[in-house]
């Protein structure tokens, strides 16, 4: 078969075309595309690390649901809007009481401002024997009222076996 010179000519243009499109169109596509996989492979680390990142999320909202249900389910009354002394007063009488600790004498000090609550000290003074003690203050630590125990101070009698206790302790409220 013998190519005539229309066909060496039109050979030929075409193998221009080719050459043409393998040298501009091909490699310009080719560094496009390498362009977009670098860019691929770019948003798909930082979509790990945000991932990661979020990872971290749902275990702090669970242990945020946790506290609240811990914290604000009887927030409001063991911070109350103000002193409610006399409520206060009667559950640690009954406290003392049920733990049979003897010659209660409860004093209340003044009340101090903070920025965000106000401080009311209370000193009292009491008798009995250590495991009345600790009854009463595993009673306080559940008391509804928001308390801190600031001092305690214990010290034997000498006519009996009961023990002499000073405790010094705080109540939290806020004021409307």
């Amino acid at each position: 078969m013998r190519f005539s010179r229309d066909n060496w000519i039109v050979l030929g243009i075409l193998t221009v075309i080719l050459v043409t499109y393998v040298a501009v169109v091909h490699r310009w596509q080719s560094s496009c595309l390498e362009d977009l996989q670098g860019k691929i492979a770019a948003r798909k680390r930082q979509h790990e690390a945000d991932a990661a990142k979020a990872a971290r999320v749902a275990p702090m909202m669970r242990e945020i649901q946790a506290m609240k249900h811990r914290y604000n389910n009887d927030w409001n009354r063991r911070l109350p809007e103000s002193q409610e002394l006399a409520g206060f007063l009667r559950e640690i009488s009954a406290n003392l009481a049920e733990e049979k600790l003897s010659r209660p004498m409860i004093a209340p000090g003044d009340p101090s401002r903070g920025s965000l609550y106000n401080v009311l000290p209370i000193t009292m003074k009491f008798e009995g024997d250590f495991l009345s003690l600790a009854g009463f203050l595993r009673r306080v630590d559940g008391m509804t009222r928001l308390t801190r125990i600031e001092q305690l101070s214990i010290h034997p009698q000498q006519e009996s076996n009961d023990l002499a206790i000073v405790l010094g302790m705080n109540i939290y409220f806020t004021e409307q």
